[in-house]
């Protein structure tokens, strides 16, 4: 079971996932990039620094980095990678039982479902790295900070 959290969760629990070392220092370099461009002040930023050597899941930076702008991906896009990913699970495993119940039958086939599964797949990437983009860059882009 762990295997498959460890590989689904990002999809579908993208929120609950650990905070690894690299998210933590990119979140700590939004602080000090906030700090830098005057959005955040000294003491806020050290709040901040603190709040977040305590947190340990990435739903979490929502809270510390709230109020900077393009920090942590929309709750949106998060809702739209759950969905996306719950959804297009949901269609590869039907489809492969109706092909396999197929095939049971004496009617195998080519697996036709490959297809659908991989465009919505791909899909699911695009959602995914969009996510994770978020996650991965370190500064905050000084003309759209508030």
């Amino acid at each position: 079971m762990n295997t498959l959290n460890a590989t689904l969760g990002p999809l579908v629990s993208p929120d609950e996932q650990e905070l690894s070392y690299t998210d933590k220092q990119a979140a700590h370099a939004k602080i000090e990039s906030a700090a830098r461009l005057g959005v955040l002040s000294a003491q806020q930023a050290a709040d901040r620094h603190r709040v977040l050597n305590e947190s340990h899941r990435r739903g979490h930076l929502r809270e510390v980095l709230a109020g900077l702008h393009d920090a942590v991906p929309p709750s949106g896009l998060t809702l739209a990678l759950r969905i996306a990913a719950v959804g297009w699970l949901a269609v590869c495993v039907i489809q492969f039982v109706i092909w396999l119940a197929l095939a049971a039958f004496g009617h195998l086939d080519w697996p036709w479902w490959l297809w659908s599964d991989v465009g919505l797949g791909l899909a699911v990437g695009i959602l995914w790295w969009t996510h994770e983009s978020y996650h991965r860059k370190s500064q905050l882009d000084p003309g759209t900070s508030r």
